[in-house]
C-alpha cells in the first residue's frame, strides 16, 4: 500500500492548533513492496509480481505534476533478486543478487507513460573484490556523485558484510571512465572501516540455559543501519557507517593543494601507472564520530549542505553545521579555550596549513531532545526549521535559529560557578598548613 497524507506547513511552523491529515491518494499495488528511494520530491517504490511461475519486478515512480503526484509504472527486466535501489535524477542504479557486476544502470525515459517496460540495463563494474571471510553480507547502498568531466557517471558504493568478529564497511568510488581502449569502469578510492563485534558472556540468571542464550543474542550488536544523504548538486554525500561513526565526501577541484599534503596525495586519482599525474577532481573525506555510544539510525542533509542532522537509536538528533566564517567561530571561543587551541593542537601542522582551501568541517551546532519515546522514522529540513517524525505517526517541529545556548563546560565556567566552595576550600588548606608550621 503506498498512501499520501497533507497537511499545511504553517500548521507545523506558525500555529499551536493542529489539524487533520488530508488524505491525497492511497494505492494498492499488486506485489510485495521491498524498497522506497527518494530523489527530491520524486518517489520510486519497487515491488514483486508473480506471471506464471516467475517474479517479475517492476517500480512505480511518483512524480509531482501541476501540484498533484501523478506515477509511472516500469516493468524491469530479468528475474534476478534486486535487493538494492537507488533513484537518481537521470537514472536508477540498482544491484541484484546474485550478479557478477556491482550494480545496474537505467536511464529514465524523457517522456512518462503510466505503463513502461524496460528492455535492459546497463551493467556497472564488474565484481572484482570479494568477501570470503563473511559469514553474513547486506545489501549494498548506491548513489551517483558529481563530476566536472562530461559524461561521467560516478557513482559511490557502500558494502557492509559481518565476520565473526567485527562489522566492517567498504566504501569505492567508480567512474565510468573513457580511455583508449574503450570504456569501462575504473575504482578510483577505496577505504574500510572495522568495528570489532562484543559479546557479553555474564551469567545472571545460570539455572536456565535459555536465559543465557537470550541474553547473549541480546548483547549481539544489531546490523546497523545504512542510509545515504546527498546534497542537491550531489557534490556532498554524508553516511553512517557502523555505530556512531559516520562519513563525509566532499569534491573538490584544489588538486594543487592536495599535491602538497602527503597525507592526501597519495590518495588523489592517477590516471598514468607512475602516478605523476591526477584526476583534476578528488572528493575530500573525513569520519567523525558523534558524542554518544548509540548506533545511528539515520542521516539527512539540508539543500544546500551546510546543515546536517543525525538521529540515534536513543531518540536523539545531533545537528551539524558547517561554519563559513571562521572569525566568527573565534569569536566564541573563551579565553581558556584559546589557550587550550595554543598549548594542545588538534589538527596537524599540514592541515592547519591548508584548511582555508579545503572543504568546511562539520561541527556540532545543537541536539534536541524529543517529547515523545517513539522512535524516529525521519528527519527533513525546511528553511529554518527541522520536522522530526517518529514511527507513531507524530510529527514534530523544531525552529533552528531559536534555541536554548549551552553554556561552555571548561575551567573557567567551573570557577565562576563554585567561587564560594573554593574560597572555604582554600581557607582550610591555610589553616591547616599554618597549624602544622606552627608545630613544625
Amino acid at each position: 500500500v503506498v498512501r499520501q497524507l497533507r497537511k499545511p506547513m504553517k500548521v507545523l511552523t506558525e500555529s499551536d492548533k493542529d489539524e487533520d491529515w488530508t488524505e491525497s491518494f492511497f494505492h494498492t499495488l499488486d506485489g510485495q513492496i521491498s524498497g522506497v528511494s527518494q530523489r527530491g520530491q520524486e518517489v520510486l517504490v519497487l515491488y514483486h509480481v508473480i506471471e506464471e511461475d516467475r517474479v517479475r519486478h517492476r517500480v512505480r515512480l511518483y512524480y509531482p505534476k501541476e501540484n498533484v503526484f501523478e506515477y509511472t509504472d516500469m516493468l524491469l527486466p530479468g528475474s534476478t533478486w534486486i535487493d538494492s535501489i537507488s533513484l537518481q535524477e537521470d537514472s536508477i542504479i540498482l544491484s541484484r543478487d546474485p550478479d557478477q557486476y556491482q550494480f545496474q544502470l537505467i536511464p529514465l525515459p524523457l517522456f512518462k507513460s503510466p505503463l513502461m517496460t524496460v528492455v535492459s540495463s546497463e551493467p556497472g563494474k564488474k565484481i572484482e573484490r570479494t568477501f570470503p571471510s563473511a559469514i553474513e553480507q547486506y545489501p549494498v547502498s548506491l548513489s551517483r556523485l558529481y563530476s566536472s568531466t562530461k559524461d561521467t557517471y560516478r557513482v559511490l558504493i557502500h558494502n557492509l558484510y559481518k565476520t565473526d568478529s567485527e562489522f566492517s564497511a567498504s566504501i569505492s568510488i567508480v567512474d565510468n571512465t573513457t580511455l583508449a581502449d574503450g570504456a569501462h569502469w575504473r575504482e578510483w578510492a577505496y577505504t574500510e572501516d572495522n568495528h570489532t563485534i562484543y559479546y557479553d558472556e555474564t551469567m545472571n540468571n545460570p539455572g536456565f540455559a535459555d536465559a543465557t542464550l537470550k541474553e547473549r543474542l541480546n548483547n549481539i550488536r544489531k546490523r546497523p543501519k545504512i542510509s545515504l544523504a546527498l546534497s542537491e548538486d550531489r557534490k556532498t554525500i554524508v553516511f553512517p557507517s557502523v555505530g556512531n561513526s559516520f562519513f563525509s565526501f566532499d569534491f573538490t577541484d584544489r588538486i594543487d593543494i592536495l599535491k602538497k599534503m602527503e597525507s592526501e596525495r597519495r590518495y588523489l586519482y592517477p590516471i598514468d601507472y607512475n602516478r605523476t599525474d591526477y584526476l583534476n577532481e578528488y572528493y575530500y573525506q573525513r569520519r567523525y564520530e558523534i558524542d554518544s555510544e548509540a548506533d545511528i539510525l539515520g542521516i539527512e542533509l539540508n539543500e544546500d549542505a551546510t546543515r546536517m542532522a543525525i538521529w540515534t537509536e536513543r531518540q536523539m538528533v545531533y545537528i551539524y553545521s558547517r561554519y563559513n566564517d571562521t572569525e566568527q567561530e573565534d569569536q566564541e571561543k573563551t579565553m581558556w579555550e584559546e589557550w587550550i587551541d595554543l598549548l594542545f593542537v588538534d589538527d596537524d601542522e599540514e592541515y592547519r596549513l591548508y584548511r582555508d582551501y579545503l572543504p568546511l568541517p562539520w561541527k556540532i551546532e545543537m541536539a534536541i531532545i524529543p517529547s515523545t519515546s517513539a522512535s524516529i522514522g525521519q528527519v527533513k529540513f525546511h528553511q529554518q526549521f527541522i520536522f522530526v517524525a517518529h514511527n507513531n505517526g507524530h510529527i514534530y517541529s523544531y525552529r533552528l535559529n531559536e534555541r536554548e545556548e549551552q553554556r561552555p563546560v571548561n575551567f573557567i565556567t567551573f570557577i565562576n560557578d563554585k567561587w564560594d566552595m573554593l574560597i572555604a576550600m582554600c581557607a582550610i588548606i591555610a589553616i591547616f598548613v599554618y597549624n602544622e608550621s606552627q608545630y613544625a
